[in-house]
């Protein structure tokens, strides 16, 4: 059995996730919301933050967690009209598997293996919400463990 390497894995799941909605800015490499003009936003960044190895006592491969954020940046400007939280919700439910989005698992399938590359990926924590109630910038930080061998 081959197993996929990091990069192998981290362009699966990235290139699933520009598919969630159409994107202005998309990239693995991460600047801050103030870094990001208004109009190449909403923006999507990838950030592998930590990997876990665990090795079982038979002679198996370790299991490994790959700890990776999702930033999710939106410009609604000053319209007090507009309801920023409302265009974070339609980002998060464009990706989260729960409301059907990208991370859903194939049909039959109860997990996301990202075409049978790894074993699982899903949400896993606490969601971060910044709205930009104040300032029209907000941003939604959603936490994702990758599971595979």
């Amino acid at each position: 059995m081959t197993t996929a390497t990091r990069e192998d894995v981290s362009v699966a799941l990235f290139t699933l996730l520009k598919t969630a909605t159409e994107f202005k800015t998309s990239s693995r490499r991460f600047q801050t919301w103030d870094e990001i003009a208004g109009a190449d936003k909403p923006a999507l960044y990838m950030v592998t933050h930590k990997e876990t190895h665990v090795k079982g006592k038979l002679i198996t491969p370790a299991v490994r967690t790959l700890d990776i954020d999702v930033y999710l940046f939106i410009d609604t400007g000053l319209d007090p009209n507009s309801v920023p939280d409302t265009d974070l919700n339609t980002l998060i439910d464009a990706i989260d598997p729960e409301t059907g989005g990208v991370l859903a698992p194939a049909p039959g399938s109860s997990q996301q293996t990202l075409g049978g590359l790894v074993t699982n990926v899903y949400i896993d924590g606490e969601v971060i919400r910044v709205p930009g109630d104040l300032d029209g910038q907000g941003v939604a930080i959603l936490p994702l463990k990758v599971v595979y061998m």
